[in-house]
């Protein structure tokens, strides 16, 4: 059994964020994010993206993705974001990626972390 360490310290004064984004020099993007995800989600995804995306001339593939299609419900409003997130990317980013692609990778993604909790 794994020996619970607690931190019984002071507690820091939070900065407010206004202030750490002045002292590091932060510029607005833009970028409007409406979850608890933030834009370092968004850039993990590009970067994610760009290692595994293949081109041998036609569409590009996912790496170590399969062949073979598989058909996986979504809702309408998910299909809509999906959509909206490969446009943002194919914008943005110069990539030729698909909705189905990035529901692949998004899918990989959450399922290897739920593993890992689940496995241990």
């Amino acid at each position: 059994m794994r020996k619970i360490i607690k931190n019984t310290g002071p507690t820091k004064r939070l900065i407010k964020p206004e202030k750490f984004a002045k002292a590091l020099g932060a510029e607005k993007t833009g970028v409007k994010v409406d979850t608890k995800q933030g834009p370092i989600s968004l850039f993990s995804l590009r970067r994610t993206l760009v290692k595994l995306l293949h081109s041998t001339g036609g569409r590009p593939k996912l790496k170590g993705t399969q062949k073979e299609r598989t058909k996986i419900p979504l809702f309408k409003e998910d299909q809509e974001k999906l959509k909206k997130i490969a446009d943002y990317v194919k914008e943005k980013e110069g990539l030729n990626i698909t909705s189905g692609q990035i529901a692949s990778l998004l899918i990989h993604t959450q399922l290897s972390k739920i593993y890992e909790q689940i496995k241990r």
